[in-house]
């Protein structure tokens, strides 16, 4: 505009400013609140119709509404572990950091629900976890809920076991009348078939808000997480001087129960049900003033939406090809209604991408054209549905096209109760536990330990302590075993070194009889061949009388006598022997079959005989009949006196 004005450069200075702002005490400064194209065009008629319409499709529950511990909303945020600072003093021309090792794009996603008495339902902090750290269950408040998702944001595994493992026990520990209504966004995470059908069964009625309007209808958006989320900037500063270290996403569930169940966090929650017509339930009490009013004539209106799916779809495959992640960033950056922060060289691309999606689902844009492919049809139903309230188990559907679509098909109560899945985990920790129905298909032959997707930090710590009880137990069976094996080992060496040293004692105490009995050989053998005897022997050699010497012609003897035979040695040496015999048989008369015989004695009176030494010799004498006595399991022939023999050395 060109104007006129007495001011340098067309601006006005300072003062004329403030002056300004006290002539008109109606005007103050205020940040620009961000609302997209969709939001802009909800209008307080499309909010008066959604009350009258949720009211007539609660039929005869439609009471719940006046009993405030029935009535709950529902809606997660995130916390950023490093939030923007605050306004400080500092020097002119200087900038002033202040500085964060946690990075600013690191945010944690929480889940709150309350009733319109300010009662709080038990939090849920989801992260990024495929197994929940030990460290973040004992750090969190007990009764808090820890989820897990391969994102970190809220998906429909996670809020459908918060809602049967969290929820539905805190509505039975508080003695909560069933049915409750519980409002919240119509994000699809949050309506899902099963959800429904688990709702249905167990008296509770999820109701999703007017599209696009939560910063009208959202009691906690409206009156709770801006609060909040101030609180949580001071939480964070005040951690880095008390802890002295940057606070961190185990951190997050802590931090946060210091500030919900302040009494100032009531009165908000109070005063949320109230701006927002949810309870007393009266569109009038709706703060209509943030409803921005735009006249939209009707050319504007009349838009071809194929003709803007088809943009949306031209421009999504350009980005794809630019980068394959960069559509899931812009997804990522609206769904959580962030200012673009990535690549700056991104920057329009994602504006004319977000304003493509703005006029997708702009409620004012009319259908002009017929929809006959049957992906078509699905997204046609799903944006009509957005229009509409939806409750998970009301008797009527007025539109007949939701996402999450009434199922007759079987008669329940309130009272009745899903069937519990069979548990694949540590013992009875989680026998008790409700599982979102669909659960993933394993891609390997490995068994995965099975941990629920959400449930309270106490369920947690005793999975955990149970986990490495058991953990101690194996180990300490397995030390057991170690310990067992070792002492066998050590039994077994023992025993080895016992053996080898009786071995050892035994090759010794042979050799030593060896020598011994070498010894004694040869002193056997000197003393018989000095044919001599000791004088102090008490033997006396085989008188005359007693032998009688053996003429080849007359032998005259018989089996069974005893001779004194001789033969001669074979070799070099011709020696004689002399040899204790007894006749075997008699052959003829001059030819016989002895038995030999060997001393057994040094002084030769007592003859054994010897194994298999039959032969025929020349006999010199024959012997007197020799005592028979048993020594050792060997007949012993004793002789009245010595036996003038002459054997083989036998070492």
């Amino acid at each position: 505009m060109n104007l006129n004005t007495p001011f340098s450069n067309n601006r006005p200075g300072k003062k004329w400013f403030y002056s300004f702002l006290s002539r008109h005490k109606i005007l103050s400064q205020k940040h620009s609140e961000y609302v997209n194209r969709a939001r802009g065009s909800v209008t307080e008629i499309k909010i008066k119709n959604w009350f009258k319409e949720v009211h007539e499709i609660l039929g005869e529950n439609a009471s719940i509404l006046e009993d405030p511990s029935r009535v709950f909303n529902m809606d997660e945020t995130c916390f950023n572990l490093a939030p923007k600072g605050e306004l400080i003093i500092g020097e002119r021309g200087r900038n002033v950091y202040d500085e964060h090792t946690n990075s600013n794009k690191e945010n944690v996603t929480t889940l709150f629900g309350t009733n319109a008495l300010g009662k709080w339902a038990p939090p849920l902090t989801i992260f990024k976890y495929e197994r929940i750290p030990a460290a973040l269950v004992k750090s969190a408040p007990s009764g808090w809920g820890i989820g897990k998702s391969e994102t970190g944001w809220m998906t429909s595994e996670t809020f459908f076991e918060y809602m049967a493992n969290m929820f539905l026990p805190f509505l039975n520990e508080e003695n909560i009348i069933r049915p409750v209504i519980v409002f919240l966004d119509g994000h699809k995470s949050h309506l899902s078939l099963h959800l429904s059908k688990f709702c249905r069964e167990n008296g509770m009625i999820l109701v999703a808000l007017y599209p696009n309007s939560t910063h009208i209808l959202q009691p906690l958006d409206v009156a709770v997480f801006g609060p909040l989320k101030s609180r949580w900037k001071k939480i964070v500063k005040q951690w880095r001087i008390e802890k002295e270290k940057e606070i961190s996403k185990i951190d997050v569930p802590t931090a946060l129960s210091q500030i919900i169940y302040d009494k100032e966090m009531t009165s908000n929650i109070k005063s949320g049900f109230r701006t927002t017509g949810i309870y007393p339930y009266n569109s009038d009490n709706v703060d209509y003033f943030k409803i921005i009013l735009r006249a939209v004539s009707d050319h504007d209106t009349l838009i071809d939406l194929n003709n803007i799916k088809c943009h949306l779809s031209y421009v999504e495959t350009k980005i794809k090809k630019i980068d394959i992640n960069l559509l899931d960033e812009f997804k990522r950056t609206r769904r959580g209604q962030y200012e673009w922060d990535g690549n700056t060289n991104s920057t329009m691309l994602f504006t004319l991408w977000s304003e493509i999606m703005d006029d997708v689902n702009n409620p004012e844009i009319e259908i002009t054209t017929d929809i006959t492919t049957p992906s078509s049809n699905q997204n046609l139903n799903q944006e009509m549905w957005l229009n509409k309230p939806s409750c998970s188990h009301a008797e009527e559907n007025l539109t007949g096209e939701t996402e999450t679509p009434i199922i007759p098909s079987e008669h329940t109560t309130p009272e009745s109760t899903i069937v519990v899945p069979a548990k694949r985990s540590l013992n009875s920790i989680f026998n008790d536990i409700i599982k979102w129905p669909v659960q993933p298909i394993s891609k390997t032959s490995r068994k995965k330990e099975y941990t629920p997707s959400v449930i309270t930090s106490d369920k947690w710590v005793e999975f955990h302590e149970t986990k490495l009880n058991e953990k101690q137990e194996k180990e300490r069976k397995k030390e057991e075993k170690k310990l067992v094996a070792f002492e066998k080992k050590k039994e077994l060496e023992k025993k080895k070194i016992e053996k080898a040293q009786i071995k050892a004692s035994k090759n010794i105490k042979q050799k030593i009889v060896s020598d011994t009995e070498s010894s004694e050989s040869e002193k056997s053998w000197n003393s018989k061949m000095d044919v001599s005897f000791d004088e102090e022997s008490l033997a006396q050699p085989l008188s005359s009388n007693q032998i009688i010497p053996i003429s080849n012609e007359q032998p005259n003897l018989n089996t069974g006598d005893y001779i004194l035979i001789e033969f001669e040695s074979v070799g070099k040496r011709k020696l004689k022997y002399k040899y204790v015999a007894t006749i075997v048989n008699v052959i003829s008369q001059n030819e016989f079959e002895v038995q030999c015989f060997e001393a057994n004695d040094e002084e030769n009176t007592e003859f054994v005989p010897i194994e298999n030494d039959v032969s025929i010799v020349d006999i010199l004498y024959k012997l007197p009949s020799p005592d028979l006595r048993l020594q050792n399991r060997h007949l012993i022939s004793v002789f009245p006196g010595v036996v003038d023999v002459f054997e083989k050395c036998k070492y």
